[in-house]
């Protein structure tokens, strides 16, 4: 539930809940309960930002481990620095979306309510994703899927937004 973010349009912004890591043997319970019960596609995310978690890539694992299909997470990209993405695709991620919600570092500013200069980050850090999808890809054979998603406000949105992913 914890975000480096403060995006306007963003219901975590309203703080209707303690913003906090879940324990990790609570997530293992949960995981196993859902498991067990018949889910098999699995978003390890809800409010906030995945890459926060400390234990993000042993909750992959464990997933991946005890059977789960599909384990998937968005983020904001800004610390999904490569280094983790590997680390997230190796323990078994099958996808990764960027929540790309601006088309420039204006828009950026004025959604998420940080610094303008992160937006390239953001960027830099989609860029190697990608880098890592393939390298990862290549040496083992999985491939997670990287995507990244906006919010359409009109045509003119649209148009900015595809040609900042072209």
């Amino acid at each position: 539930g914890r975000c480096n973010f403060r995006c306007s349009y963003c219901a975590r912004s309203m703080r209707l809940r303690e913003q906090q890591d879940m324990d990790f043997e609570f997530y293992r319970t949960v995981v196993r309960d859902m498991y067990d019960s018949g889910v098999q596609e699995l978003g390890l995310f809800y409010l906030g930002e995945s890459f926060l978690y400390p234990k993000l890539v042993e909750a992959i694992q464990y997933a991946k481990e005890i059977g789960f299909k599909y384990v998937f997470l968005t983020t904001n990209g800004s610390i999904a620095w490569p280094k983790e993405v590997e680390a997230c695709m190796r323990a078994g991620l099958d996808s990764l979306k960027f929540s790309l919600n601006y088309a420039d570092e204006k828009q950026f500013e004025e959604l998420t309510k940080t610094k303008g200069r992160h937006f390239y980050r953001v960027l830099d850090n989609l860029y190697a994703a990608r880098n890592a999808r393939n390298n990862v890809e290549e040496e083992t054979g999985h491939r997670c899927g990287l995507y990244a998603s906006y919010i359409a406000y009109d045509d003119e949105q649209k148009q900015k937004m595809r040609k900042l992913l072209d």
